[in-house]
């Protein structure tokens, strides 16, 4: 027995003396550990060309099982699916070439080489064209067109800190037109243009040259005096161009989609009971990827209405369901309107015209919005920035 034992045991030696130096003793791995965090991250902000977009991480939490170690996090940033180089952090200001492209945030999270996780943040977003906020000239600042009784369109352009800059007259023989608004870039071509109907309903495209003056114009439409208001709505359909809202006599509610490339869309009609209402087109007012529509209500109230970019209002298009009021007293308004941010610090404002003249601008201040909702919408303030807008025929 025992002799039978020690061969064994002699025949096993000999043959692990003939294995590989390095596979006589397995490696043995640090298992990896399982990563999960809470929630998705959350992209929003102004998807437009310029727009500061922002993936929102404050409720999302890593953890690792089993515990231990501080994890390393990085960000990155894609476009159609392609890294964008440089983006590495939780803010991604967008650049012409994302135009119309789908930009998309996600977050990775690394304890160690083998215990890693990427996390895609919800609702990549498509890209819109530049909105009104943009400016005219170039500068990306917020501007405001007016035309007074001789025809003239002048300019009022500021410094993006609060300050006006030297008026500048950008245009002759406007008082042909019923009905002006600026969609922001509706061409495609990076610059903001304007929109004018004349006396006949013939609409013309006038193309911003992005440094205060213009291209040229176009005829873009025809049978539009049956309209009694336009508005700005931005990117509505989500589709990255510029669109239009339109209101009739009737107060029906349509919506024409723009092409990007200065022409429409199929219109259709999206609500009704339009008629008691003064509606501008605000755009990102709210500092998420919505688009806002602000509306003045006969009795006063300014009411905003959202749009999650599907073509639709979040709200139905119905004038007696809206997201919520953001002021009261506006009957006293004889203009208001929506051209960016005024004082620079990153929100959106409305200005006001009383019957006066006085010009009001409305500071708006988003910061308890993401937590309260509309009911979070305050103003920072409501200061006196000029006097004399009361002789104008229109203000854009």
């Amino acid at each position: 027995m025992f002799s039978v034992l020690a061969a064994s045991v002699v025949a096993a030696l000999l043959v692990a003396s003939a294995l590989p130096a390095e596979a006589s003793v397995p490696a043995i791995g640090v298992p990896a550990r399982l990563v999960y965090v809470s929630s998705q991250p959350q992209l929003g902000g102004d998807a437009t060309v310029g727009g500061l977009l922002v993936m929102d991480i404050s409720n999302t939490f890593a953890h690792v099982s089993p515990e231990g170690g501080t994890p390393a996090v990085s960000f990155a940033w894609t476009r159609d699916g392609a890294v964008i180089p440089g983006a590495i952090g939780t803010t991604y200001r967008a650049t012409s070439a994302d135009l119309g492209r789908v930009v998309a945030a996600s977050v990775t999270i690394t304890y160690d080489a083998d215990s890693t996780t990427t996390v895609q943040a919800s609702h990549p977003l498509r890209i819109a064209a530049a909105p009104r906020a943009r400016g005219f000239n170039g500068d990306g600042t917020l501007d405001i067109f007016a035309r007074d009784a001789s025809g003239r369109l002048l300019l009022y352009p500021t410094d993006g800190r609060g300050n006006w800059q030297p008026t500048q007259v950008i245009g002759w023989g406007w008082n042909n037109f019923t009905l002006l608004v600026s969609p922001g870039d509706f061409d495609g071509d990076g610059t903001v243009d304007v929109l004018a109907r004349d006396g006949q309903g013939r609409l013309f495209l006038y193309q911003g040259n992005g440094s205060g003056g213009w291209k040229k114009a176009l005829q873009i439409g025809q049978g539009w005096q049956g309209f009694r208001e336009l508005s700005a709505a931005g990117d509505f359909n989500g589709d990255g161009s510029n669109d239009i809202l339109a209101v009739d006599n009737a107060g029906n509610l349509f919506l024409y989609p723009g092409n990007g490339r200065g022409g429409w869309l199929s219109s259709r009609w999206i609500g009704q009971g339009w008629q008691g209402m003064d509606s501008v087109g605000a755009g990102h007012f709210l500092a998420y990827s919505s688009v806002v529509t602000l509306s003045k209500s006969f009795w006063g109230d300014l009411q905003a209405r959202t749009s999650n970019r599907n073509g639709y209002f979040e709200e139905y298009g119905v004038p007696g369901s809206y997201a919520g009021t953001i002021g009261w007293g506006w009957d006293s308004m004889a203009r208001f309107g929506m051209a960016g941010d005024f004082n620079g610090d990153g929100d959106s404002d409305v200005y006001g015209i009383d019957r006066s003249g006085r010009l009001t601008m409305y500071l708006g201040d988003t910061s308890g919005f993401r937590q309260r909702g509309i009911a979070g919408f305050r103003w920072k303030g409501s200061p006196t920035v000029g006097w004399g807008w009361g002789g104008f025929t229109a203000v854009f």
